[in-house]
Parts: C-alpha cells; structure tokens; sequence
C-alpha cells in the first residue's frame, strides 16, 4: 500500500516536548478539531490522567510540570510522502522554528545540518533510523536542531 502524499496547505502538528527534548514522535493532523482533541489526550495522560493540574499558559499550549504539548500549524508548501518534522531550540531555550515539515530522511538531515547556525565549530551529530539531531555551539552556548520521523494521524 503506498503513502497518499501531504497535499494539504494547512496541517497541525503535535509535539510533546520536555524542556528542549522532543519526548515522542511528533503527530501530523490535517484536522485542526482532531489535533486539539490530541493535544488535550495527550496533557490528561502527562498529568497522570487527572492527578495533576494541567496548565494553559496560552492557546495551543498545555504544560503539565516540564512538560509541554504544542499544537503549531505549518504549511508544507509541497507535496510529502514521508514527513518529518524539524525544531530548533536556541540558546534561551525556545524552540524557533517550532516545527518545520521536511520532505523525508535526508532532507531532514540536510536541515539539521545547515552550516547557516551561527556556530564557529562543528556540531556534534546524532542519527538514528527515527531522528537527527546537531548540538550546535553559538556564543558560548549549545543550540540544538532536532528532527524527527512524523505521524500521519489524520
């Protein structure tokens, strides 16, 4: 069975971060209602399913301690068989670009790698068949671009 491609000009991505670490594989939504319905799943099971409160610091945002669920929208621009999605944490700690979609694994690799940084050194490298990621050193401090293999939800 092949992959239908991502088409759509508008989608909504979930991710589950703590601190600047993407904690699970981020959700693709093409359905705005079903990604927060997600979203919320997502911050009830964070909070122990009820025993902790659940902030909403502002909209498309729950955090649960450390832990934060974004809802972000992107626009893929192109047609994408196999999407993964792309962060940027910089050195406050805010992620920017939140999430970026990417045109499949070496795409991917090639965004994180992107000697457009800022960094005077090499960045340290780390693949798995699922991620990549570059710890970058800009100014003293370590940046890090983050990619991830993305579901397709709904």
């Amino acid at each position: 069975m092949s992959q239908q491609p991502l088409t759509d000009t508008r989608m909504w991505v979930v991710l589950v971060t703590d601190g600047a670490v993407v904690s699970y594989p981020p959700e693709i939504y093409r359905s705005l209602s079903r990604a927060v319905l997600e979203a919320e799943r997502w911050a009830w099971l964070s909070a122990g399913e009820g025993l902790v409160e659940v902030d909403r610091p502002f909209d498309d945002r729950w955090t649960v301690g450390e832990r934060d669920i974004r809802l972000v929208e992107t626009d893929p621009r192109e047609a994408i068989v196999t999407p993964w999605v792309g962060t940027y944490w910089t050195r406050d700690g805010a992620p920017d670009p939140e999430a970026v979609i990417l045109d499949g694994e070496i795409d991917a690799r090639k965004w994180v790698r992107e000697p457009t940084r800022g960094s005077l050194e090499e960045p340290r490298i780390f693949d798995t068949p699922w991620s990549s990621a570059a710890v970058y050193v800009v100014r003293g401090e370590e940046e890090y671009a983050v990619a991830h293999l993305a579901k397709v939800v709904a």
